[in-house]
C-alpha cells in the first residue's frame, strides 16, 4: 500500500471508478446527472477528473449505479482524501492549473520515465540551473516570482526524496553541452547529475549525437506509473500554453514502446556516466 496521499491521484481514481460504473449501467451522462441533480457537463468534468466532487455526490452516484453500501463508504473515504489540499498549493500564485495536476501526479508516482531533448529534468536541477531556466522561460516576471518558482522546483525534489520513485531518464547529448546560466552553474549541475546517476533506483542514459534521427526529436515526454493497481499509468506532454495527459491504454503503450526504443538506442548507463564526467572535465 502507498503512503502517499496526493489528492490529484485520488480525484483521478474517483473519476475512473464513476466512469466505469456508469458505463456498466448503460446510463448516459445526461441521465445520470438528471437523477442526482447535476448537469451533463458536471458529470463529464467529474469523470474526466477536471473537478473534485462532493463526497455526497459520489455516494449518490454510486447508489444510482447499484453499488453496495460497504463499497460506497470505501470510495467515499477516497473522495474525502481527494478534497484535501496538496502541499504544492502553497505555490498557487506561480503554479498554473495545468501544471498543478502534474505535480499532484508526480507526488504519488512510483515510476517516472522521462525523455528530455534540451534540459536536465526539473527533479534533478540545481537551484542555480533552475533559476536560469525559469528566468529564460519567464523573462517578464519579477525576481520574487522567479524565486517562488525555484522554491517549488526544489520542494518537488524534497518530496521525491521522501517517497523516491524509480527514475529512468534518457537525455539527449545536447543537454550535456548546452551552457545554462554560466560555466560554473553548468559544471555544478553536471556534478549533481553524476551524483544522481549512481544512486540506487536511478537510471540515466544519454542519447548520443551518433544515434542520429529517432522517434521523439525535439519532444519531451513523461510516463508516470503509480503504486496502487487501480491507478492506471499516464503520459504527460507539456507546451508553453498548457499540457496534455494521455491515459488510454493504447496511448500509454505507444509512448512506452517509444521510450523502450530510446533506451535501446541510447548508450548504456555506465557509458552515460562517463559522458557526463567528460562534459564536466570540458568545463
Amino acid at each position: 500500500m502507498s503512503t502517499r496521499t496526493s489528492p490529484t491521484v485520488k480525484r483521478r481514481r474517483i473519476a475512473a471508478e464513476l466512469r466505469r460504473l456508469r458505463a456498466r449501467t448503460g446510463m448516459s451522462a445526461e441521465e445520470a446527472g438528471r437523477q442526482v441533480g447535476l448537469s451533463k457537463s458536471a458529470i463529464s468534468r467529474i469523470e474526466n477528473a477536471e473537478s473534485t466532487p462532493q463526497v455526497a455526490t459520489v455516494a449518490a452516484l454510486m447508489r444510482l449505479y447499484g453499488v453496495a453500501e460497504s463499497d460506497i463508504e470505501q470510495i467515499s473515504d477516497v473522495a474525502r482524501q481527494a478534497r484535501t489540499r496538496g502541499w504544492w498549493q502553497r505555490w498557487n500564485d506561480v503554479l498554473p492549473g495545468w501544471f498543478d495536476t502534474y505535480v499532484g501526479l508526480e507526488s504519488e508516482a512510483s515510476h517516472i520515465s522521462e525523455y528530455e531533448p534540451q534540459l536536465v529534468p526539473g527533479l534533478l536541477q540545481t537551484a542555480d540551473y533552475a533559476r536560469a531556466v525559469i528566468r529564460a522561460e519567464h523573462p517578464d516576471e519579477t525576481p520574487e516570482a522567479i524565486e517562488r518558482r525555484v522554491e517549488l522546483r526544489l520542494q518537488r525534489q524534497e518530496q521525491r526524496l521522501e517517497h523516491p520513485p524509480k527514475l529512468w531518464v534518457v537525455l539527449d547529448e545536447a543537454v550535456l553541452h548546452r551552457i545554462v546560466g554560466s560555466r560554473d552553474v553548468m559544471r555544478n549541475q553536471l556534478k549533481r547529475l553524476a551524483d544522481v546517476a549512481v544512486q540506487p533506483g536511478n537510471d540515466i542514459q544519454v542519447l548520443s549525437f551518433e544515434a542520429g534521427e529517432h522517434g521523439s526529436m525535439g519532444s519531451a515526454f513523461f510516463i508516470l506509473r503509480f503504486p496502487e493497481a487501480g491507478d492506471t499509468p499516464c503520459v504527460y506532454l507539456e507546451t508553453r500554453a498548457g499540457s496534455l495527459y494521455l491515459e488510454e491504454i493504447d496511448e500509454v503503450e505507444q509512448y512506452t514502446t517509444l521510450f523502450d526504443h530510446l533506451r535501446a538506442t541510447a548508450v548504456g548507463v555506465r557509458r552515460s556516466e562517463e559522458m557526463i564526467s567528460e562534459a564536466i572535465n570540458r568545463l
